[in-house]
């Protein structure tokens, strides 16, 4: 008999005696990651777990959660960011401008933006897209994912 783990079909113990058999259980690295989520895992706790700056947006493109990655890179107070538009929160330099995030001539040509809206028009994830962001200090070069969740999307921002 083979025990595999229910959840990533790891071999998770020693084989006993009918070779055709299989019994379900959970290793140990899938317990680990499963039990804090049961026991009532915060959303901002669950995405501190990522090394990768992670943003979670409503579809109007507004912040929702930050991870520590996140205020790490960007030094942005979590806090502070949260309801912002995207473009706010990130302070690009064409966020400032008049009509503001979302409204500039900038904005349709914006990868960051246009990432998230694809994710969520065509349900589908966006991987390794490259964008550039304008700040005050100077061109960020960056590299995203989208994951669309529902209304949400699950942006991975890391640098390139």
């Amino acid at each position: 008999m083979r025990k595999v783990c229910s959840f990533c079909l790891a071999e998770c113990g020693p084989a006993g005696t009918e070779e055709d058999a299989v019994s379900h259980g959970m290793c140990a690295a899938c317990y680990a990651h499963f039990v804090p989520q049961w026991e009532g895992l915060t959303l901002a706790e669950y995405l501190d777990r990522f090394e990768v700056p992670v943003v979670v947006v409503e579809g109007n493109w507004r912040f929702q959660a930050v991870n520590a990655a996140f205020v790490r890179l960007y030094g942005i107070d979590s806090r502070a960011g949260l309801g912002l538009l995207g473009g706010e929160a990130m302070e690009c330099v064409h966020a400032r401008l008049p009509g503001g995030c979302g409204r500039t001539v900038h904005c349709q040509t914006c990868a960051i933006r246009r990432t998230v809206t694809r994710a969520l028009a065509t349900g589908e994830p966006q991987v390794g897209v490259p964008a550039t962001l304008a700040r005050d200090a100077g061109e960020v070069a960056l590299r995203l994912s989208a994951e669309p969740r529902g209304a949400l999307v699950v942006l991975r921002i890391e640098p390139a």
